[in-house]
């Protein structure tokens, strides 16, 4: 168990789906990396409606995952460019925001979150895994990269209590989220990639 320098109790991970077709889920840890809740949403109504009803928000560090925008283009070639295009708003063709590969889902939430005074950041799932030593083996979110992530997690990071049954992908990425969340509290060391409507999203060190 590590030694935390941080005043904060609680340490929350939120698994962001781009859209409400998608599950998102919220992991709750404590002081001694325990995890103490772990739900699942698919409204952003009920992801608001839990930061302003939840005990453990009070005193607590919020990271997200970022959602990235996998909407259908009209174009074959926004399809295919969506993927390398670089980031700007000096495209004089912007049809359907093609150009935007975020997901903006959601910011409205966590701004006012910030207004409480919370530390909120933002975190690319896939660079938390390459940091953490938990890098997809199989195709990401597949069910065979599910049950190998939540071995790992039991294994390497001791989350013996959690259940037999394979958790939901959201699920996992919450964990992980919670875990990140609670290092940054603890002053490790990150770096700013990026910013989504003024929340940065950082990477942790490898």
């Amino acid at each position: 168990m590590q030694s935390l320098s941080t005043k904060e109790s609680f340490f929350i991970g939120l698994g962001l789906s781009n859209n409400s077709n998608n599950d998102s889920s919220i992991c709750v840890l404590d002081r001694n990396s325990r995890i103490i809740l772990i739900d699942k949403f698919y409204y952003a109504q009920d992801i608001e409606y839990f930061f302003e009803t939840s005990p453990y928000t009070k005193n607590s560090v919020l990271c997200v995952s970022v959602a990235y925008d996998n909407r259908m283009l009209s174009g074959k070639w926004r399809i295919h460019a969506k993927n390398y295009k670089v980031l700007g708003e000096y495209f004089k063709v912007n049809k359907d925001d093609w150009t935007n590969r975020v997901s903006k889902r959601c910011v409205d939430i966590f701004k006012k979150i910030q207004e409480r005074d919370i530390k909120v950041i933002r975190a690319d799932i896939n660079q938390l895994r390459l940091s953490y030593g938990i890098s997809p083996h199989y195709l990401q979110g597949s069910s065979i990269d599910c049950k190998n992530l939540q071995m790992s997690l039991k294994i390497k990071y001791g989350f013996y209590e959690l259940p037999d049954n394979m958790l939901s992908f959201s699920s996992l990425q919450s964990i992980i989220c919670a875990m990140f969340a609670m290092d940054y509290a603890n002053n490790i060391e990150t770096k700013e990639i990026f910013k989504v409507d003024s929340i940065p999203v950082l990477s942790r060190a490898i």
